[in-house]
């Protein structure tokens, strides 16, 4: 792959989102819709963190919702409490969370498997609790309102927030990309592969497993920032359970280890249940089995049938206009 090649991998499918995702908002008729929409961003960003931690390193975290309730928490108490002003309590929010990722991936990131799984889930369960019960500091299971966002003395509707998300996420896609494309990605899909292989060709294991952790949570964090702007609050149940059975939904659906998988999977989760919301009480049986045959006859994921389907039409295609050409004729 040349330079330019290596380019357009890496932006050009991030600014087809952009623009598609520009023309939303015109397109919709209500703020609930719209609303809709920016939770998809919002969970694209939180599973990419996801993906490029679990899908290309190989390290299953469950605790992601724990620091998507971290980085909500810091932001609003920032500007709440701090009075800090919104371009000093985002980076600051960001940092708490890469702090304590810090903190605690260096004794956690020892394990592996299940025992990592188990251990950063009980990240989550603490941190849910201390939400909960820290009535003082959090507001309780009552939570926090998130102060109106105001940029220059101006007051930023719903639409502007929501560009201001699609562009975040565009630009965490195009992160994502060039950590693939390059390198690190390499580094990333050989921790996936065989831990001790790759020490033995000069991978540094420890020091990227720490790193991909790190920038992980601090993805999370900055989608739960998003999530507290456009709901215009925070409460414990940013990190409870049902945030991370959404994050392994959306890998499941999405496909792991892809580049577009968390947007696919994000589309369907958020989407999915709108739809089912006709049938009741039935709503989540029909959603648990549609999940059940997913994991049955795609187990890569929406991001695995479309190619194979675009293979499909591309060979039927050529078969149609007499490019396909026996073997015997090839040789000729």
């Amino acid at each position: 792959m040349n330079s330019l090649d290596k380019v357009r991998s890496i932006l050009g499918g991030p600014i087809l989102i952009l623009l598609v995702g520009a023309l939303v908002p015109l397109l919709l008729t209500s703020g609930f819709h719209l609303r809709l929409v920016s939770i998809i961003c919002i969970y694209t960003i939180l599973c990419t963190g996801f993906n490029l931690l679990y899908g290309y390193a190989g390290q299953i975290s469950m605790g992601q919702q724990g620091f998507f309730a971290l980085g909500a928490y810091a932001f609003t108490l920032l500007m709440s409490a701090g009075g800090w002003s919104f371009w000093s309590a985002l980076p600051g929010a960001l940092l708490i969370c890469a702090v304590v990722a810090l903190v605690i991936g260096i004794p956690l990131l020892r394990l592996r498997s299940h025992y990592l799984a188990m251990a950063t889930l009980c990240f989550g369960l603490v941190f849910a609790g201390v939400a909960s019960r820290w009535i003082e500091f959090t507001g309780g299971t009552a939570g926090m309102m998130v102060p109106g966002l105001k940029l220059g003395g101006h007051i930023v509707s719903r639409t502007e927030l929501y560009y201001a998300v699609l562009t975040i996420t565009s630009l965490v896609l195009m992160l994502q990309n060039f950590i693939v494309s390059t390198h690190m990605g390499r580094a990333l899909m050989s921790l996936r592969g065989d831990e001790t292989a790759a020490q033995s060709l000069g991978v540094n294991v420890t020091a990227w497993k720490l790193r991909i952790f790190i920038l992980s949570s601090v993805l999370a964090g900055l989608a739960g920032i998003a999530s507290a702007l456009v709901n215009r609050q925070v409460n414990p149940s940013f990190s409870e359970f049902p945030i991370l059975v959404s994050i392994l939904t959306v890998a499941v659906v999405g496909g792991l280890g892809t580049r577009y998988g968390a947007l696919l999977g994000a589309c369907v989760v958020v989407i999915a249940p709108q739809g089912l919301a006709a049938f009741g009480e039935s709503e989540t049986l029909i959603y648990g089995i549609c999940l059940l045959l997913f994991l049955m006859f795609l187990p890569h994921g929406l991001s695995g049938l479309i190619p194979r389907m675009v293979s499909g039409v591309w060979g039927k295609t050529k078969v149609a206009t007499g490019e396909v050409v026996k073997h015997g004729d090839a040789k000729s």
